[in-house]
């Protein structure tokens, strides 16, 4: 049975032919063994009445059944042993749903939101027996760059609920509200109290856990840019890397973590980071330590993680730094650390991480997995995901969370290469390969040719019947960008992120794909007196930088939407700035064109 949900459910079975409607005027009961208000809330949201009713017998089973409806928790049993499952029934005098646990009894409200609102208030008469491939589900969020304001921060946590992701990791960096350390606060962006609490309480009410991340060995750029700890770095001209040898690094983190874990009281873990400390083993106090790289850093990382446990959190490393480490370094890592290994492509990209991953098991050491929906895919002007390479690397992480039987899959959705480096695209443009990825991590079966058409339905609003016809076969899952131009007059839901899409696009014709004019610029310098080469210049001049200047305008306009102002500055100098020089250079030529037309005129 066709319906177009996302994520696409384990199983699916009609019921009849005809449709159920009405169900938004209908009123259920909720059993719980406890009471739960997320739970209150979201049945709330579909029916007109809800009343709470305490589960007796001590079953255990969470349920929302229309009034009238004899409570069969036997239902349930479908899912038992299964991540956050549920089984929804909707019939044409009833609606039941049963789960054995909190999480699956909301995430069947959400699959019921979805059905809703897909049918237009009607729902088909089914039942579906659903449940999570893998345990642990997270989206990312990184605050380092241009990131979304506060408000539709708080509706894009709300919104994972819908698509089943039940981790959000975030990369604060000087976004928190730091107590005693309050000089590495951003003055202008960090939370205040207030906001950070309410952004973990929107986390909670749609049971998305956050963990914090907090690097704690490289990428240090906003901490060891202050006098205090400049001493701190491995070398002076490398601004992001701690030299865990240097008295006083220890201590620095320790007060670091003890702020971040008192912020996140009801986090389990804790994320180090730990990753590209580059420049480690160079410096004379790690050359003096007589331990390699490897040792070095395994030794730093025991010493955060003892700090971390003792502030009740689980910690979490990256893996690249244990890459090459020999299996006796291996083996001195705390084995209270978790390891995410994360590698975003390449030909070898499955081998290398089993590499890993049983060199790490074999040590005794849990792990999971990391793939990426946007990363650095070495072009670092990109404008929204390398969509092809995003959708290949999740799918490859998704084979191996099966294979190598991974708990969990970290989804990262980086903002830049590193916090002084340009930003990639806008946060918004990443929704599509994170949302693609939490489908295949709640059902790897899902069926990928049909994502790109369920997609545009639920996120955009597009009807079913545009998406549908033999010309939408010959689309595959990756072009999504590229259709949103021609969509966009379509679109319902969401607008504003089509619209950013466009503007990307509107820029990108004339700045690099249609014959951009740094690309010929040579020309008109080894040729300045040349006729030919400079009108040559001045036509591509006048329609490229003509169209250069109403992508910067469209642009300008979106952003005006979307981010604070002096972030929207700073994305568009990362646009622009470039180009710029190019037209500077280029109107020097014109000019000198112009003189020498001039001087043969008066002659």
């Amino acid at each position: 049975m066709n319906i177009p949900l996302i994520p696409q459910p384990q199983v699916v079975q009609s019921r009849g032919p005809e449709p159920v409607s009405g169900i938004r005027g209908w009123s259920v009961q909720l059993w719980s063994p406890g009471n739960d208000v997320r739970l209150l809330a979201a049945a709330q949201g579909i029916f007109a009445g809800v009343t709470e009713v305490q589960e007796p017998g001590g079953s255990a089973v969470y349920a929302l059944v229309s009034e009238g409806t004899r409570f069969n928790p036997r239902m349930a049993r479908r899912v038992e042993g299964k991540h956050d499952g549920y089984v929804l029934v909707t019939d044409t005098d009833r609606v039941e749903l049963y789960a054995l646990s909190a999480s699956g009894l909301f995430y069947g409200i959400r699959t019921l939101e979805q059905l809703l609102d897909s049918g237009g208030g009607a729902v088909p008469a089914l039942t579906v027996a659903d449940w999570a491939d893998l345990r642990l589900r997270s989206d990312y969020l990184d605050l380092r760059t241009v990131y979304p304001t506060y408000e539709h921060m708080l509706e894009y946590i709300a919104e994972l609920a819908s698509y089943k992701i039940n981790t959000l990791i975030i990369e604060y960096e000087d976004k928190l509200p730091f107590r005693k350390l309050s000089f590495l606060r951003h003055p202008e962006f960090a939370f205040t109290e207030e906001e950070h609490s309410q952004l973990l309480q929107t986390a909670h009410n749609h049971f998305v856990t956050v963990i914090p991340k907090q690097q704690s060995f490289g990428h240090l750029e906003y901490i060891l840019k202050h006098p205090v700890y400049i001493g701190l770095r491995e070398v002076p001209e490398t601004v992001s890397e701690l030299c865990p040898h240097r008295a006083g690094s220890f201590e620095m983190m320790a007060g670091i973590l003890e702020e971040v874990a008192a912020l996140h009281p009801h986090s389990d873990y804790l994320h180090l980071g730990c990753d590209e400390v580059w420049t480690l083993g160079t410096c004379e106090d790690c050359r003096n330590s007589g331990l390699t790289p490897e040792a070095s850093f395994i030794r730093f990382v025991n010493q955060l993680a003892e700090k971390t446990i003792s502030l009740g959190k689980t910690p979490m490393i990256w893996h690249d730094m244990i890459m090459h480490a020999t299996l006796d370094e291996i083996a001195a890592l705390d084995k209270r650390v978790v390891v995410v290994v994360w590698i975003y492509g390449g030909h070898r990209m499955k081998a290398d991480a089993r590499l890993i991953l049983h060199k790490l098991r074999d040590a005794g050491i849990e792990t999971i997995g990391a793939s990426s929906v946007r990363c650095w895919d070495d072009n670092g002007d990109q404008n929204y995901p390398v969509i092809h390479n995003r959708i290949k690397n999740v799918l490859d992480w998704i084979q191996l969370a099966q294979s190598e039987q991974l708990d969990g899959i970290i989804h990262t959705n980086w903002g830049c290469p590193f916090s002084l480096g340009s930003p990639y695209g806008l946060f918004e443009t990443s929704r599509y390969p994170a949302f693609f990825a939490a489908e295949q991590s709640w059902n790897a079966k899902a069926d990928i040719s049909s994502f790109l058409a369920r997609f545009l339905h639920q996120f955009h609003g597009l009807n079913t019947a545009q998406l549908s016809g033999e010309e939408w076969a010959d689309y595959a899952v990756t072009d999504y960008y590229a259709l949103i131009p021609q969509l966009l007059p379509a679109v319902k839901k969401n607008r504003l992120t089509a619209e950013l899409i466009d503007a990307m696009i509107q820029y990108e014709i004339p700045a690099q794909r249609r014959s951009p004019l740094h690309t010929f610029l040579f020309r008109g310098a080894m040729s300045p007196g040349s006729e030919e080469v400079i009108t040559f210049l001045r036509d591509k001049y006048r329609s490229g930088y003509g169209d250069l200047f109403r992508a910067k305008q469209r642009m300008q306009s979106v952003l005006a939407e979307l981010l604070p102002p002096q972030m929207a500055e700073l994305f568009i100098r990362s646009r622009f700035y470039r180009p710029e020089l190019f037209e500077a250079d280029l109107r020097g030529m014109i000019t000198d064109l112009e003189m020498i037309e001039q001087k043969a005129g008066d002659s």
